[in-house]
């Protein structure tokens, strides 16, 4: 067994290049022989070579992809499915688009943590200097003072120290934070947990809905091109969803299907999608051409949710920028303040 899964692009990439090869005519373990050969070594080749000698062995392709450890167990499945309706090669090409998406959502997880975590820590390079450096050096001349002027002098001095030390360390904690975040959102589990959190933030709930959404759609395209059934497409591509709130109205609809009622139906009347969208579903059934509706909203849902992502990345900048300001000019504004009074009273 592999210590170590496929990224997603490497998944996309090895789907991709065997389905290019399935389609040109070539022969399932001549193709992964090529793949295996090609030089460039790393886990790719590994993953050709394991599942080449499993095949030899008289494993058919899903089951060498199933047990060779380096690809997630939902593209065997699926290429299992691809296999029973002799589609192998689109299956291969379904999943090279599904895990291709893939990437593209988790480096947008990545991102929105990612930036928010080198502004603060710039951030807090700022603060720093103004509570080490700055600081300090008018305590030490106010220090010098005598009478009013120093009274109100220290006031404002110490004002200022406590100001730009919450600050300081508000952003500390902050940065703290995110970088855990970022640091466990690259293990599976690290990264269910960010996704749970997102789901809760009011920031990224939408965002992390669509997500969530394009997702289950990508799945449903996919397992629908395969050749399977509605209601085993449905069960199938429900159980890859993450989203809570997603995955429960999904379980609702599955136990309506039970009862005989049609997937667009239970979707439309358990509002999983938008009205224009579950109408979009309801007229591709009637007209015979799901595939097609299904593949068209993975596509609008995937560019919603990156737009989404976008203006909740875009909105951070501006909003610690405001911080920082207010924290730095407070903090200024208590140490010149004594200045000011002493130069008034001077003149």
């Amino acid at each position: 067994m592999a210590a170590k899964i496929l990224h997603p692009l490497a998944v996309s990439a090895f789907c991709e290049n065997l389905a290019m090869m399935l389609r040109a005519g070539v022969q399932t373990d001549e193709a992964l022989s090529l793949m295996q050969g090609d030089g460039s070594g790393g886990l790719l080749n590994e993953c050709a070579g394991a599942i080449l000698e499993r095949l030899n062995g008289g494993e058919s392709l899903a089951e060498a992809a199933g047990a060779c450890g380096y690809l997630p167990r939902h593209a065997a499945r699926l290429i299992a499915a691809g296999e029973e309706a002799g589609r192998t090669d689109d299956v291969l090409q379904s999943l090279a688009a599904y895990y291709e998406m893939q990437d593209q959502l988790q480096k947008k997880l990545r991102s929105a943590v990612l930036y928010p975590a080198i502004l603060l820590l710039m951030m807090a390079l700022v603060l720093a200097v103004m509570v080490g450096r700055v600081l300090p050096v008018f305590t030490g001349v106010y220090a010098g003072l005598s009478g009013s002027v120093a009274a109100s002098s220290y006031s404002y001095i110490s004002a200022a120290g406590v100001i730009g030390r919450v600050a300081l360390c508000v952003v500390i904690v902050l940065t703290a934070v995110l970088l855990a975040c970022l640091a466990t959102s690259r293990t599976q589990r690290g990264g269910e947990a960010l996704r749970a959190l997102l789901e809760k933030l009011p920031f990224t709930a939408a965002a992390s809905r669509r997500m969530a959404e394009a997702h289950f759609t990508t799945a449903l395209a996919t397992f629908t091109a395969s050749g399977a059934d509605m209601d085993t497409a449905m069960v199938s591509a429900a159980e890859l969803v993450t989203h809570s709130g997603l995955r429960a109205q999904l379980e609702v609809c599955r136990q309506q299907m039970a009862e005989g009622r049609s997937l667009v139906q239970v979707i439309y009347d358990n509002q999983v999608f938008e009205p224009l969208y579950a109408r979009m579903l309801i007229s591709g059934e009637r007209a015979g051409c799901m595939d097609r509706v299904l593949e068209r909203l993975s596509k609008l849902f995937t560019e919603d949710a990156n737009a989404k992502m976008n203006a909740v990345v875009d909105s951070v900048e501006p909003a610690l920028a405001g911080f920082l300001t207010i924290s730095v000019g407070v903090t200024l504004l208590a140490v010149m303040l004594p200045l000011i009074g002493i130069l008034t009273s001077i003149g």
